[in-house]
């Protein structure tokens, strides 16, 4: 029950990031180590579904409780504490690189591993530099850019790094979208669903092909885009100083523990879990 309650929890936090302006589903499946059985499973759903199931269905529950359940909440504190949940957010993602940075190195690092590293980061940077030099027009939202939003979304999860949310400010369409998924407007949140998994089942098979055959130099580029996509979203021009630079060092400082903790919890429930197959 606490394995299935910790993988919940992961969901949920994948799904409230996956919601947040800047923040990445796919990065958060990476630092909460749910990418690679996700990416396997969606890879090759019928031959892996009894292998994978278990696994990923509070995953799937906690990340629909995420996103359903506080889209209402989340679009809230947004509004009303915007630069103090982007902190937390950010030191939830921080607390997790020194796992993510071991994970990457897991078979060997080379020269061409550090320049994947160095070259996603560039390219990624430069992107969100652009996206963020240059404002975005507004839509009027009907049924094709619901599934446009959704297509995004499955992007955001399949790669890691790409943070659909800034396509949906730039569109003028995120306050709308939150809006509908908090009163769950079926009309949004079907064609968004199937753009979605759309989008998941056509890459995931082409992503966990990549991951199977050059595993050290793709991880070291989802690493690259990791650092790259966490520093563009830091909210320094609001940083201040005095109460608020404490408060925003609390979130900070909050959001690595959090981070700390999940990864520790996650390690000694999965050694636990060898432990009682080999016993």
């Amino acid at each position: 029950m606490a394995d299935w309650l910790f993988r919940f929890l992961k969901g949920a936090i994948i799904g409230i990031g996956a919601i947040l302006p800047g923040i990445s589903g796919g990065v958060l499946c990476v630092v909460l180590g749910v990418y690679q059985p996700m990416m396997a499973f969606l890879a090759h759903p019928v031959r892996t579904f009894r292998e994978n199931v278990s696994y990923l269905l509070p995953v799937l529950l906690g990340w629909v409780a995420g996103v359903l359940g506080l889209a209402r909440a989340i679009s809230w504190l947004l509004d009303a504490y915007p630069t103090p949940c982007v902190w937390l957010f950010v030191g939830l993602v921080c607390g997790t690189l020194p796992s993510l940075f071991a994970e990457s190195g897991r078979h060997g690092r080379g020269a061409a591993s550090w320049a994947a590293l160095v070259t996603a980061g560039a390219l990624m940077g430069g992107w969100l530099w652009l996206l963020a030099r240059h404002g975005g027009g507004q839509v009027t939202p009907n049924i094709a850019w619901w599934v446009l939003c959704g297509v995004l979304w499955g992007l955001g999860l399949i790669v890691p790094g790409l943070s659909p949310s800034s396509f949906f400010i730039f569109f003028g369409l995120y306050e709308p979208m939150t809006a509908a998924i908090g009163s769950l407007d079926m009309s949004v949140l079907l064609p968004m669903g199937a753009g979605l998994a759309a989008a998941v089942l056509l890459l995931a098979r082409g992503m966990n092909h990549l991951l199977e055959k050059r595993y050290a130099l793709v991880m070291h580029a989802i690493l690259g885009v990791v650092i790259a996509s966490t520093l563009a979203i830091l909210p320094l021009n609001d940083v201040g100083s005095g109460w608020n630079a404490a408060l925003y060092a609390l979130c900070f400082a909050l959001g690595c523990a959090a981070a700390y903790g999940l990864d520790h919890l996650g390690k000694t429930l999965e050694s636990r879990k060898e432990s009682e197959k080999t016993a």
